[in-house]
């Protein structure tokens, strides 16, 4: 470990920004790809341990992946990386297996330390916070400020920050700071101090909710939970044998389609129709589609995007992103015993009240104005892609000197064909990089796994060539 006050200063320096799986999967690539034994390559992250990010910093072992196993390798040339890895670990285990994220956590923290072992680049890890990058004068090294004082130079930056915190909901500002309302659901020390049996309100149906679900009945399966959403739509679940996608190229059913969501969502409903008629699994049609996602979200038009989002978008996440059969098996015990319930409807308001918070919120079917008295309410919308509304002291620099920008739809990044932010002034700044989650606005595919692993090799690739 190297003393964060320590400059990099080396012409072959690059500064990889966040420690997450974004962060850490580039730094794996530059090690295995890179030739130049005099590049020197830094990985910033304020977590003590680089690898785990938000998404695998999570000790519970029933909180399981929502990928199978056999498509969550890190590396995108070696399919089998993770499995081989969990094999070792326990030979059961196999492609169809979910596992848990902390055991994710593990691989990417060993398959790091592999790529430092054999790599002639040299890594260093910084247990810090940058705070600020600044561009060089003419085409000179940036400035990395970080938290503690200390400053840093490097000649490439890659931004790789994840996740900018959880949305912030306008209903809930009478709640702020309100030990009742929990805005971070991955707080869990804070969800383990409400009081045993008190009813909670999880605004969100999503991942993160049943997530958050699991954890407070986890030692208390009778407590009375609301999972309020504006659609009350669960996500689908994985089959219970899941099947690797077949590589079949752009699907032929959507070459003469329209370039508009409605074009999409009628050609999927007959081919999903035609394959069950076969005997197969509507699964598998969109399981096929996932590669070539990013290529019809480009040729769409902004005006179909936006229409995407407003009107398709809650339908398509539940059943794009499934749950794996045992968690979704035990979300619909907990439904059926009767002590979690889901609610569609809009909130209009929360306020305090002696015993917690009063929600209001109008019905979605009926259109009836209801109230909930519960303890607590966890926020469970998801996290934030708009960079206006971030509270990221680096994102909140970057944006206020111009280097980066939010898409039209904030989503996330504008970035060109070779991850570099585009700049208020409309063009990339040379050696200045981003990847991670808010790729999405580019790309739309750009939050998993499966996706984050053939960005990262790009980006990787890009930096050694622009550094040849």
């Amino acid at each position: 470990m190297t003393d964060p006050k320590d400059n990099v200063n080396r012409a072959g320096s690059i500064a990889v920004v966040g420690g997450g799986y974004s962060g850490v999967m580039t730094a794996v690539n530059l090690l295995s790809e890179g030739t130049e034994a005099d590049t020197d390559v830094c990985l910033i992250e304020p977590r003590a341990r680089a690898g785990r990010g938000l998404a695998y910093s999570i000790w519970d072992d029933s909180l399981l992946l929502n990928v199978p196993a056999g498509n969550m390798s890190a590396l995108a040339d070696d399919p089998a990386h993770f499995v081989n890895y969990c094999r070792e670990l326990d030979p059961s285990l196999n492609g169809g297996s979910f596992v848990s994220r902390r055991l994710y956590g593990d691989y990417l923290e060993a398959t790091l330390a592999q790529a430092v072992s054999v790599s002639p680049l040299s890594l260093r890890r910084i247990h810090g916070e940058v705070i600020a990058v600044h561009s060089g004068a003419k085409g000179g090294a940036f400035q990395l400020e970080l938290a503690d004082g200390a400053t840093l130079a490097a000649d490439r930056v890659v931004l790789a920050p994840g996740f900018l915190g959880p949305q912030r909901l306008p209903f809930a500002q009478a709640l702020a700071g309100s030990p009742r309302y929990i805005e971070n659901p991955w707080d869990f020390r804070a969800m383990d101090a409400i009081p045993p049996g008190a009813p909670v309100a999880i605004i969100g149906t999503g991942h993160t909710a049943i997530d958050a679900l699991f954890r407070l009945t986890s030692l208390d399966d009778g407590r009375p939970v609301h999972l309020i959403s504006r659609h009350g739509l669960l996500p689908k679940a994985h089959r219970t044998l899941p099947q690797a996608p077949l590589s079949t190229g752009f699907p032929s059913y959507l070459e003469n389609v329209p370039a508009t969501a409605l074009g999409l969502l009628r050609a999927l409903r007959t081919e999903i129709k035609r394959r069950q008629r076969l005997g197969q699994n509507w699964r598998d049609v969109l399981n096929e589609l996932r590669p070539y996602t990013s290529v019809l979200w480009q040729r769409w038009p902004l005006a179909e995007r936006r229409r995407f989002l407003a009107r398709l978008r809650p339908w398509w996440d539940v059943h794009r992103h499934r749950l794996a059969p045992v968690a979704a098996a035990r979300l619909h015990a907990q439904l059926r015993s009767g002590c979690t319930q889901v609610l569609a409807g809009q909130i209009t308001r929360m306020t305090p009240h002696a015993e917690g918070v009063v929600v209001s919120f109008r019905e979605r079917a009926s259109g009836a104005l209801n109230t909930l008295q519960v303890a607590a309410v966890v926020n469970c919308t998801g996290p934030e892609y708009d960079i206006d509304r971030s509270r990221s002291v680096l994102i909140e620099q970057l944006r206020e000197t111009g280097l980066i920008q939010a898409d039209a739809l904030r989503l996330g990044l504008e970035v060109d064909d070779h991850y570099r932010p585009i700049g208020r002034e409309g063009e990339p700044l040379p050696g200045l990089f981003y990847v991670g989650p808010m790729l999405r606005a580019r790309y739309w595919e750009a939050i998993a796994v499966p996706e984050l692993r053939t960005h990262t090799r790009q980006v990787a690739r890009q930096l050694l060539q622009a550094m040849a």
